[in-house]
């Protein structure tokens, strides 16, 4: 045996995430649930999906049976219609007041406004429509009133009259969704679509309830989604070109929600040496044997230049400078001191200048010249020969005693120490200037070719060296000059960039080996293969940032696929329609068949069958046939009336609380036997809830109002009309005449009756025509007794039904049928038109009230004589 519905769903929801059981505490603890509810459950959502959030989520409360208090909603009363404005021909202000409780019927003739009012309701409460587009309310179509739609719908939850503001395609109120109402329009879908039932009793609601969170949170996720993630995945697509299997692009291709900042960071490294190598490798793969043979040059020069570095780095920097430039004053200096020393010694000399530079030039050459071939290998001077004396080698005569004195004293100066101190510092500025570097390289015609060759390789250097060639070739004229004692410019500054000479030799080298292995196949192929790697890697570390974006939207994706994931509804309606079979389908079923019961319709081989819903419970009409699903197809327009009223039924009497239902045109196409039985179930219906009716059929109008009394309902009327102007105004008199039932038409007499007083002392003529009228009236209520309270409405006019079973309240007694036939006599001659000549007197004021006692006194013992003649006859009462 199933236990309780709450149970089970209790017993279901510990099994739920703990949000779901949230969102089920808090709709077991609410109607509706506020912004701030579904917030919350949207920020638990994402909080178990992952998100990062600025705020924390709330801790979730577990649903319990404590929470729930019965599910039932608050029914709603509804008041009326007022300040209606530009709606179909309604009048300007049209308004409708509705029996707060029992019934309402609300007649007019066609074209009175009633469907004006009716299309406010419908598009303002529950009803079944297949297109909503189509709850369409029109202004006066003919009319040139401008200006919106508006209306005013007064209802009363529990707290007052509260108004709700109308106009077409504004938001439903959610307390206005417990109205139901059933039209035409909506008949069809009851006949092909079924039943829709919107608040589920016993709890049952709860499921249906969380599915529709559910999804109110499903479309935030998704539009949240679409706003923050959407397309911008695409927009981080990285643009590598060709398309090929590099580790950089296997890594963008690899990239996920998972790929970590690290791993990001290591895969878009690209450094100055990788740019440099990728300078190198694009180098030697797009150069031809004649670029390895430049390189090959260039290469030699850097290697003679890095030589020529070190040279001026230790000839020509200024310290050295400054010890060439001593060289040559000690040296001048020498000189000077051995010179003076000389024009002492030789004073008396035939010529002067003896020590001098050209004369020791003289000397030397003599010296040479009789060493190496006057007189070979012997000692210089040579004074004395074999034969005598020795021949001068400068004249080629005799040496005389004074030419070979003068001869040994030029040798002994010669020997002497301040000129051999002089020869000796002379000696070494010679050597020192033999010794000053031709600088080959940073001299030579084509150096700026060359440095034009290391420009394209490196241009920081290229200016570095210009500025070197030009401050060392100076200081290279600055030795010369200083060493030979000529005038010089100042020395210039001068950096020595050595070591960056050196590493670009070793890129050089580098460079040139890559050209080699540009030559070779396989070489080539590597070579290719780490430039293709290098630059997709210069590509990824230009686009680092998208790599960060793309990893941060698919965790953030990942995140809402996750929370989407928990908001589904599938496990939900599962278990929602297991409910509702366990629960409900027997009692929709039964309920369904009964009401086709009551409307004399179970012969019709139709039923109902659940249909999966996911917010709501649907049951669907089946027409048990394979020739068609379409049950409008099979019946006749009164049975399709009957078996929607009998779904509409079903589903109202099946929804959670009292929610008023607004009936309009329920017996169109319905048969008289049929429209009297639609008025007993409206009737008995209007004994549980509200129920407004409205109708253009009088008889029925009659009937309903007949069996609402049976039921001890005495149901407002309103009267509508039109008239030229507009429709939908209230007739201030109330029904129509012929709409009253025996005691409205008294009470309409009795109320007609309060001013005859003073019409008749004012104006005996006016009065005349006023009771003359009233008599009249007493006469139709006259015979209205005859059908509503002798026979008991047994045979009535315009219904084509004998209720026979009604017979056992029939007996009239002789002195009832005096009286009656008395009064009805009397209230034809006063309302009769009377010869001139008769003399039948007006009655008086006072005479006609007691004719209208005589009438209630009449009828309440001809009820009574009914009643006694029931009891009289039990065998004549209807077995129930």
């Amino acid at each position: 045996m199933a236990g309780e519905p709450i149970d089970d769903v209790l017993e279901w929801s510990n099994k739920l995430s703990p949000w779901k059981q949230d969102a089920l505490r808090r709709l077991a603890t609410s109607n509706d649930l506020t912004e701030a509810d579904v917030s919350e459950l949207l920020t638990m959502v994402k909080s178990a999906a992952g998100f990062k959030l600025s705020v924390a989520a709330p801790k979730a409360v577990p649903f319990t049976k404590a929470h729930f208090g019965g599910g039932k909603h608050q029914p709603i009363i509804l008041k009326g219609i007022a300040n209606v404005q530009n709606v179909n021909r309604l009048t300007a202000n049209a308004s409708l007041t509705f029996c707060p409780k029992a019934l309402t019927i609300v007649y007019g003739r066609n074209g009175s406004g009633k469907s004006g009012f009716v299309r406010i309701l419908r598009t303002a409460c529950r009803t079944r429509v297949e297109n909503p587009a189509k709850l369409k309310v029109l202004a006066d179509v003919y009319g040139d009133v401008a200006g919106p739609q508006t209306a005013e719908i007064v209802i009363d939850a529990g707290t007052g009259d509260t108004t709700i503001p109308w106009s077409p395609g504004a938001n439903a109120s959610p307390q206005l969704m417990q109205v139901a109402v059933f039209d035409t329009a909506s008949a069809q879908l009851y006949v092909d679509g079924g039943n829709q039932i919107r608040f589920l009793p016993f709890g049952l609601a709860l499921p249906h309830r969380l599915n529709s969170v559910c999804l109110g949170l499903k479309e935030k996720l998704e539009s949240e989604r679409a706003a923050e993630v959407g397309d911008k995945v695409s927009l981080t697509t990285i643009a590598f070109s060709p398309q090929r299997e590099t580790t950089a692009q296997q890594f963008d291709k690899a990239l996920s929600k998972s790929t970590t900042d690290a791993q990001i960071d290591a895969a878009a490294a690209f450094s100055e040496g990788d740019q440099q190598r990728l300078d190198e490798i694009t180098a030697a793969l797009s150069a031809g044997v004649a670029a390895a043979a430049d390189v090959n040059a260039l290469s030699k020069w850097v290697d003679s230049l890095v030589v020529e570095c070190e040279v001026v780095g230790t000839a020509f920097i200024d310290t050295a400078l400054e010890r060439l430039a001593n060289l040559r004053a000690a040296s001048v200096a020498a000189r000077q001191a051995a010179t003076l020393a000389a024009g002492e010694l030789f004073t008396d000399e035939p010529l002067p200048g003896v020590g001098s530079d050209t004369w020791r030039a003289l000397w030397a050459a003599a010296r040479d010249y009789s060493v190496k071939e006057a007189y070979t290998g012997q000692t210089f001077p040579i004074l004395v020969a074999d034969d005598g004396a020795a021949a001068c080698v400068l004249c080629q005569q005799p040496l005389l005693p004074d030419g070979a004195s003068r001869m040994q004293r030029f040798q002994k100066f010669m020997d002497d120490t301040l000129d051999a101190a002089a020869m000796t510092a002379e000696q070494a500025a010679l050597d020192a200037l033999a010794k000053i570097d031709e600088l080959t390289c940073l001299r030579a015609a084509d150096f700026a070719d060359r440095l034009e060759q290391v420009r394209k390789r490196d241009a920081a250097l290229a200016d570095t060296l210009s500025t070197f060639q030009a401050s060392a070739v100076k200081r290279r004229s600055i030795a010369l000059a200083r060493l030979r004692g000529e005038e010089s410019d100042a020395v210039p500054p001068i950096v020595i960039s050595t070591e960056k000479v050196k590493a670009f030799a070793l890129k050089l080298k580098t460079e040139k080996e890559g050209l080699a292995q540009a030559g070779n196949t396989e070489e080539r192929a590597k070579l290719a293969s780490e430039k293709a790697n290098l630059e997709d890697c210069k590509t990824l570390a230009a686009n680092k940032s998208k790599l960060v974006t793309r990893r941060d939207l698919l965790v953030l994706d990942d995140a809402y696929a996750k929370a989407l994931g928990d908001v589904q509804t599938r496990g939900i309606t599962q278990r929602a329609n297991e409910l509702l079979d366990t629960h409900l389908t027997t009692a929709v079923i039964t309920r369904f068949d009964n009401e086709r019961a009551r409307f004399d319709i179970t012969h019709l081989n139709v039923g109902l069958a659940r249909k999966s819903g996911q917010t709501k419970a649907e049951f669907e009409v089946d027409p048990k046939t394979k020739l068609t699903k379409v049950t409008s197809e099979i019946l006749s327009e009164g049975e399709q009336r009957a078996l929607a009223l009998a779904g509409f039924l079903t589903e109202v009497a099946l929804t959670d609380g009292s929610g008023p239902i607004v009936i309009d045109d329920p017996v169109s196409s319905l048969d008289r036997n049929r429209s009297s039985k639609v008025a007993e179930r409206i009737a008995e219906e209007a004994t549980k809830r509200q129920v407004i009716v409205f109708t253009h059929d009088i008889i029925f109008f009659n009937e309903l109002s007949r069996t609402a009394d049976a039921v001890g309902i005495e149901p407002v009327t309103v009267a509508l009309f039109s008239d030229k102007v507009a429709a939908g105004k209230v007739d201030d008199a109330g029904m129509v005449w012929k709409g009253l039932n025996v005691a409205k038409r008294i009470g309409r007499i009795k109320n007609d009756a309060v001013p005859l007083a003073k019409i008749h002392a004012a104006s005996p003529a006016d009065y005349e025509i006023e009771v003359k009228n009233l008599y009249g009236r007493l006469r139709d209520t006259y015979e209205r007794v005859v059908e509503e309270v002798i026979f008991r409405d047994i045979v009535r006019r315009g219904v084509d039904v004998v209720q026979t079973q009604l017979l056992r309240y029939v007996r009239l007694s002789d002195e009832l049928a005096i009286r009656f036939h008395e009064g009805m006599t009397r209230a034809n001659t006063h309302s009769h038109d009377n010869p001139a000549a008769d003399t039948v007197a007006v009655p008086a004021p006072h005479e006609f009230t007691a004719h209208i006692i005589e009438l209630e006194t009449l009828i309440a013992d001809l009820k009574a004589e009914g009643d006694a003649a029931e009891a009289a006859r039990p065998q004549m009462k209807p077995k129930k």
